[in-house]
């Protein structure tokens, strides 16, 4: 009990940091979508799809050792190895193949040669954020990565634009990784004060776990984008910049459930057999609930103004709204379920996930190459949907094979209002509302989650 006790507390605790950095990260967007505005449709639908295939190409050089760091450094001190051990090694091998990538692709690509910059610093933000995570630390990786970094390159690129110098876009992007890394020197050393730079090789069981997680991140990363990368082939890049605008505001409730991943899965691995059985359904339904809370709130508002919202791009980006709607309710999905795939992390199952995830990405690009082409952003956004449900449905009956129990009863207030901001979408275009009337309606709304968490039976509510 004590023990469950604890691990409720961090879940409480980094819960308030969750929304405090949501609450933070909405300037991201709003910034996202100004750039947009400021530097047209084709510019920015060009940088948007080539930061992601270099945060893509950072992904491969890190080997998924942010994501073993997060698994293997809780399990230092159970083992009583040295609390650091895995850190220096992690960052030393990693930026070796950072660089040996940016030199690959500015020789290569001499016209992308801003962009490859970014890689090495990436690296290093990656590999500060796991080892925060896997300290129990997570909220630096919230306000630095997701929140500070992700403001201040738009905010740079917007400056450096009005000030008429070139290539705004990728030096903005490559100031704000670096500002990043100078942030979390000093937290690092703090957190790992006896880790020192070694050339020491990467210990064996970090290795075979990460190895398998960082393919399936890679997998993931272009998983996540391909949607876009196919609207940017088969569209134009003009579409692509529309369905840009539609990915980053959409992207407001998958950062929600994905921002949970580090949270649960260090707590999970801490977890002995025994304590699978007792302690994991609580513990997973909490982090289920709090999800969908959060997402919730931030679906109704998407659902009541999602003309308003794309409005901040400008006139040109209201194109296919349908759009919008299905990518929520994609990210909704995911939100109640994909946590799982957590679950079977944190029990050791990353060969696992690297095979779901090559089935989805496999999935998600036969359905883009599909439906694009009939139903234009939709159809992107269908095939978002599709490998969504895909995985929910397979991981959730390799749970139940496993003898796991993870959903709890009291999780279905949650699962009726989703399908209630489901009516809500099918319905409300049937209705003209004034947006006095939209507002009161959001109000009513945000009242009624509040009296629902409020009225949570006690498994739910904060330690």
């Amino acid at each position: 009990m004590a023990e469950l006790e604890s691990d409720k507390k961090f879940l409480f605790r980094s819960t308030l940091y969750n929304v405090l950095s949501t609450i933070l990260k909405v300037a991201g967007p709003a910034l996202a979508i100004l750039t947009a505005r400021i530097f047209g449709k084709e510019e920015f639908g060009v940088f948007v799809s080539t930061q992601l295939w270099v945060l893509t190409l950072s992904r491969i050089s890190v080997l998924g050792l942010d994501k073993g760091l997060n698994w293997f450094l809780p399990q230092n001190t159970v083992y009583g190895r040295p609390q650091h051990l895995g850190y220096s090694e992690s960052i030393n091998r990693s930026v070796i193949i950072a660089a040996g990538i940016t030199l690959i692709f500015v020789l290569l690509k001499p016209e992308f040669s801003l962009y490859a910059l970014s890689i090495i610093p990436w690296v290093f933000l990656h590999i500060f954020g796991g080892t925060a995570e896997g300290m129990r630390k997570p909220q630096y990786k919230m306000f630095i990565t997701d929140c500070i970094v992700a403001a201040i390159s738009p905010l740079i690129a917007i400056a450096l634009h009005f000030m008429n110098v070139p290539h705004a876009l990728p030096i903005g992007l490559l100031c704000a990784n670096i500002l990043g890394c100078i942030i979390y020197l000093p937290l690092m050393r703090k957190i790992l004060p006896k880790a020192k730079f070694t050339k020491n090789s990467i210990p064996k069981e970090l290795l075979l776990y990460s190895i398998p997680r960082g393919i399936s991140e890679v997998i993931a990363s272009v998983l996540l984008r391909i949607d876009l990368w196919m609207v940017l082939f088969l569209l134009g890049a003009a579409e692509a910049g529309v369905y840009a605008v539609m990915l980053t505001i959409s992207n407001g409730l998958r950062t929600i459930r994905q921002s949970y991943n580090p949270i649960l899965l260090p707590v999970v691995a801490g977890m002995s057999k025994e304590r699978l059985g007792t302690d994991l359904k609580p513990v997973f339904s909490y982090c289920v609930n709090m999800v969908t809370l959060i997402q919730l709130a931030i679906g109704f508002f998407i659902v009541l103004f999602p003309d308003k919202i794309l409005m901040i791009a400008g006139k040109d980006f209201i194109v296919q709204p349908e759009t919008l709607g299905i990518l929520m309710f994609s990210h909704l999905l995911g939100g109640f379920f994909q946590l799982t795939a957590t679950v079977l992390n944190g029990i050791g199952k990353s060969l696992y996930t690297l095979k779901m995830d090559i089935v989805s990405l496999c999935t998600a690009f036969i359905a883009s190459y599909f439906l694009i082409p009939i139903f234009g952003l939709p159809g992107a956004a269908l095939s978002t949907l599709a490998y969504i449900l895909l995985q929910s449905v397979w991981n959730n009956v390799y749970i139940y094979k496993l003898n796991l129990q993870l959903y709890s009863k009291k999780i279905i207030p949650y699962a009726l209002w989703s399908i209630f901001l489901l009516a809500v979408y099918v319905f409300l275009p049937s209705f003209s509302l004034e947006l006095w009337q939209k507002i009161a309606f959001y109000a009513a709304v945000l009242s009624g989650l509040a009296i629902t968490q409020a009225l949570n039976p006690r498994e739910y509510q904060s330690p």
